[in-house]
């Protein structure tokens, strides 16, 4: 009895190993499709190959461990992602010679693909394999090109320098004499554009000390007299010379008085009050500008018409 026991246990070894040996069969795939980007490449281009396959059972596959090497060029990188059934590959390479290339057998795990390849079209254009001879050229690419630039700049420096020698010299010179003139006004516009923005951010003492300040500083400039540590009324002395319109005066010594009764007894001082004081002031160096550009526009004229003898 133990020896048929033996057998037993020996056949079933046996059958056992015999079974383990076998290797377990590969799924099969169908390719659905491979497309070439770019579609025109020649030798020596870095494509990518895009292979859409459908395996015939679910499996697991796993993008090659090791990039086999090819002997026509480099492959450089492969890629796998799974859509379900189907898988797209993505194969990276370079070809270094034309004709038919082979792809080598990639091993994904539970299938290995081995029926891809590629044609790669060469330089050449078929049916001309010499090159052509050098033809003789006429002129360099760009010539007539030059030659026109070159004669413009011979004609037109040598105007441009005696038409500013006659009049641009003097037209240059007036609009410096002007842009230095009208300089404290676009100067003052812009710090009390700077103040108004923001006015609700700050008190109202600060507020005036910056105002004031601006003022007495376009009173300096413009009067060509240090303002800065004058009295208001100092400054109404300075303001007769400036403003013309009594008006403007008053207003300009009345916001003096209001900032000193802000700055030196804590009066109150609204954001609308404030707002308003700006606005006036604008409305003030804005008419003043225009007085004053006046006169100098009517000069520039006097001497224009002197220079042609009207």
């Amino acid at each position: 009895m133990s020896t048929h026991i033996r057998r037993g246990v020996r056949m079933w070894t046996v059958l056992f190993l015999l079974i383990a040996s076998v290797p377990p069969l590969a799924a099969g795939y169908q390719i659905i499709s491979v497309t070439l980007l770019p579609q025109e490449f020649y030798v020596g281009d870095r494509v990518e190959m895009r292979v859409t396959l459908r395996t015939t059972s679910a499996v697991d596959l796993l993008a090659p461990g090791r990039i086999p090497a090819v002997e026509w060029g480099e492959i450089h990188q492969v890629r796998l992602a799974s859509r379900g059934l189907d898988w797209d590959i993505r194969i990276v390479l370079t070809s270094f010679q034309p004709g038919t290339r082979t792809i080598p057998p990639l091993d994904f795990g539970g299938i290995v693909v081995s029926d891809l390849t590629l044609h790669v079209p060469s330089i050449l254009i078929d049916g001309r394999r010499d090159l052509a001879s050098p033809q003789p050229q006429i002129l360099p690419p760009g010539t007539r090109l030059w030659i026109s630039v070159i004669a413009m700049v011979l004609v037109v420096v040598p105007l441009s320098f005696l038409v500013f020698l006659r009049w641009g010299r003097r037209s240059l010179a007036e609009f410096l004499v002007r842009r230095r003139e009208r300089k404290p006004y676009r100067r003052f516009v812009r710090a009390l554009s700077l103040l108004s923005q923001g006015v609700e951010q700050i008190d109202g003492r600060e507020f005036y000390i910056a105002l004031l300040e601006h003022v007495r500083r376009f009173l300096s400039s413009t009067l060509e007299t240090d303002c800065m540590a004058s009295t208001t009324t100092e400054l109404g002395g300075h303001l007769n010379r400036l403003l013309s319109d009594d008006g403007d005066r008053q207003t300009v010594l009345s916001l003096f008085h209001r900032g000193d009764l802000v700055k030196f007894a804590a009066a109150p001082a609204p954001v609308d009050q404030r707002r308003d004081d700006i606005s006036v002031l604008l409305s003030i160096a804005e008419r003043l500008g225009a007085e004053h550009r006046s006169p100098q526009r009517n000069l520039h004229a006097r001497r224009r018409k002197q220079r042609v003898g009207v």
